[in-house]
């Protein structure tokens, strides 16, 4: 039994995290179209965000190339910002991603934004094949990136003899953290922090507090914003959503499950079972985790305003739970729909305008 709405924020207070889902069998020119119409529904709804995560190696992922896909959604979309959710900085040299972001930035002014983050739990062969480096460079990376970032400032020296193409009005520097740690290197930098809420609920709460106690406002936000994200499966009733979730986790699973060298026909042939014991556990074990609400528009609705309330967030980023395009659409459109109905009681404790790196 839910508690009656609680306090939340607007629609426009709420953004998208996308990974470019990519079903076997699915070209990479329809999983690229289907993407770009979720983002062009979250843009229609008024949706702050619509950032693409990094990942390389996961079958089923299209999400590999955050600056090349922000640059497709961009020129597809009207108002909606666009970014990386994140660009995992110990992937890349930081000159290489603030010159595609300063690009960005230059073609679509105030609509792009560049969120950062770690590498984790890559296979060995990828991350050789990528030639990134250890978590540890991460703060060394981020200091480097943020300084390439202000050279397009006025009256901003370059960084030694390196110019910055494109050098302009730079992009908003979010940091995705994972964990407490990752919180504190945005903290003491005054960077605005998203919390991996869908992947590592149980860290969130001890992140948040690491965060607002060692943040430090001679960076670019003045106050700490804390932003956080989460799955979701909403639909008109708590049956359909129950369905669609389950679909979700067996695609998820057999996708992860199935062998290196499967054809996309095996792996087709994998999806049309109906869910196994084990799938059925790990549905259960994420229905039961703060980081995944699934439910009607009201469930929904209610418990993003109570995860809002728990975590003092700013921001929530929502992850719709879909491989279906359309069905994703669906699931923004429906929490939008209850969005606009929720009344705010209480005021906002940080600005909604982040300042520049």
């Amino acid at each position: 039994m839910h508690s009656p709405v609680a306090p939340g924020l607007p629609v426009s207070a709420h953004s998208v995290l996308d990974v470019v889902p990519q079903l076997p069998g699915q070209s990479a020119a329809a999983a690229l179209r289907e993407t770009a119409e979720v983002a062009q529904a979250a843009d229609d709804l008024g949706y702050r965000r619509f950032w693409v995560g990094e990942q390389h190696g996961v079958r089923g992922v299209g999400g590999a190339v955050p600056a090349v896909l922000a640059a497709i959604l961009a020129a597809r979309t009207d108002r909606i910002r666009l970014g990386g959710g994140g660009v995992l900085l110990t992937n890349h040299q930081p000159l290489v991603v603030a010159e595609q972001f300063a690009a960005l930035a230059a073609a679509y002014p105030s609509r792009i934004d560049l969120g950062v983050g770690q590498q984790h739990n890559m296979l060995a062969s990828t991350a050789a094949a990528l030639g990134g480096g250890p978590r540890d460079l991460f703060p060394e990376r981020l200091d480097e990136l943020c300084g390439f970032l202000r050279d397009g400032l006025p009256g901003r020296a370059p960084v030694g003899d390196v110019r910055l193409a494109l050098a302009g009005l730079p992009p908003p520097v979010f940091v995705l953290a994972d964990h407490p740690s990752a919180a504190v290197t945005a903290a003491v930098r005054g960077l605005p922090v998203f919390f991996m809420h869908h992947c590592a609920a149980g860290l969130t709460s001890a992140a948040v507090a690491a965060y607002r106690d060692h943040f430090e406002s001679t960076g670019p936000t003045v106050k700490p914003y804390v932003a956080v994200t989460v799955g979701v499966v909403a639909a008109d009733s708590e049956e359909e959503a129950i369905i669609r979730f389950a679909e979700y986790v067996r695609v998820k699973a057999r996708l992860s499950t199935a062998g290196p060298r499967a054809t996309p026909a095996e792996l087709m042939a994998l999806l049309d079972y109906p869910l196994t014991g084990r799938e059925r556990g790990r549905a259960e074990r994420l229905l039961d985790d703060s980081g995944t609400i699934v439910g009607s528009r009201a469930t929904v609705v209610t418990e993003l305003a109570e995860l809002v309330a728990a975590t003092t967030a700013d921001e929530l980023l929502l992850v719709p739970l879909a491989f279906d395009g359309l069905v994703r659409s669906a699931i923004l459109r429906t929490i939008a729909a209850g969005l606009t109905r929720m009344v705010r009681t209480i005021p906002r404790h940080a600005p909604p305008l982040i300042a520049t790196a």
